[in-house]
């Protein structure tokens, strides 16, 4: 017997799900919490719809718990990259764009295609998840008060108060990095795969954790131009004809956190990793690029580089990874 299949657009805050029973398309809306997780549960059981085929994009720490939630429940699970429920609502000329018609599109993209069925991750991948979020917003919340503290001047006790805030969340940070660093040294499947990024020059300690975190497995993406677009960096022109021709931007439709966590270490992979300043020397030869679209494309190359080793289970190799 077919699964019923349950769409769920996943927010912050709240989860908006559609299923079709009795060929009567159904909508609800649950809060992103524990609370929530238990009123879909009990919606679906007093329905009376059994086990369902969940299907949702895979965005990350948001619709990490929602999907452990179902799968404890026996639903069975798949997560979707982004962009292939973007090209699929393209596809059917969609462009109404809401929470509810969001969830019906990935309902009907799990009908019409069956995704995979997602894998857990690893109570150590679980906790590495959870300390990433963390550390997120300590980053965010000490950036937050550095410029504070710029508007702190001619004030010596706000310029003080401000000051040893800032040095807070850097303790804060600093513990988080070592509770990250030590949850991969103790798991031998985060320690192999730490080791193979970190081959790669250009990726550090920081870097090797978010991809670990934030990358999802091959259940969701079995290819570089898959994970390139999951990170939104993938390059969008819009031409038509003669008289239209925009600048090629990226979509920056996918995971923000992997994409901003990509950007330092491509600056330094333009300089020290002999395949991104091949490839950096060979656009600027070219001379069609500016400055940050070079430095895109080096954070495309690299995040393929990354998805490479990940892939292959080898070190990197730069006469390999070098264009031919």
């Amino acid at each position: 017997m077919v699964q019923p299949v349950l769409g769920i657009d996943v927010s912050k805050r709240t989860l908006d799900v559609s299923i079709v029973v009795r060929n009567k398309p159904r909508h609800r809306q649950f809060a992103n919490s524990d609370e929530g997780y238990r009123d879909l549960l009990a919606w679906l059981k007093q329905g009376r719809i059994g086990p369902v085929h969940a299907c949702m994009e895979a965005t990350g720490r948001y619709g990490l718990a929602a999907a452990l939630a179902l799968h404890d429940a026996g639903h069975r699970v798949s997560l979707i990259n982004p962009a292939q429920i973007r090209d699929f609502v393209r596809s059917r000329l969609g462009r109404n764009k809401s929470d509810k018609v969001d969830c019906a599109h990935i309902r009907d993209y799990g009908a019409m295609f069956a995704p995979p069925a997602w894998t857990p991750p690893s109570p150590a991948l679980r906790r590495l998840c959870e300390l990433q979020t963390m550390r997120a917003g300590f980053v965010a919340s000490m950036v937050e008060w550095k410029n504070r503290a710029g508007s702190c001047v001619g004030d010596a006790t706000a310029s003080g108060l401000a000051q040893a805030t800032i040095k807070h969340f850097e303790a804060q940070i600093a513990a988080v990095n070592a509770a990250i660093a030590e949850t991969i040294e103790h798991d031998d499947d985060l320690r192999g795969k730490r080791d193979l990024l970190l081959s790669i020059d250009g990726v550090g300690e920081i870097l090797a954790a978010v991809i670990l975190a934030e990358l999802p497995g091959p259940d969701v993406i079995s290819t570089s131009a898959q994970a390139v677009a999951y990170a939104g960096l993938n390059p969008r022109r819009f031409q038509s004809g003669t008289s239209i021709d925009a600048p090629t931007r990226i979509s920056k439709i996918g995971n923000a956190t992997l994409r901003s966590a990509l950007f330092m270490p491509a600056m330094s992979a333009m300089q020290y990793n002999r395949a991104v300043a091949a490839l950096v020397a060979r656009l600027r030869a070219q001379g069609r690029l500016k400055g940050k679209q070079i430095v895109v494309a080096a954070m495309r190359k690299l995040l393929v580089l990354c998805f490479g080793v990940l892939k292959t289970r080898k070190p990197f190799d730069p006469a390999i990874a070098m264009p031919s």
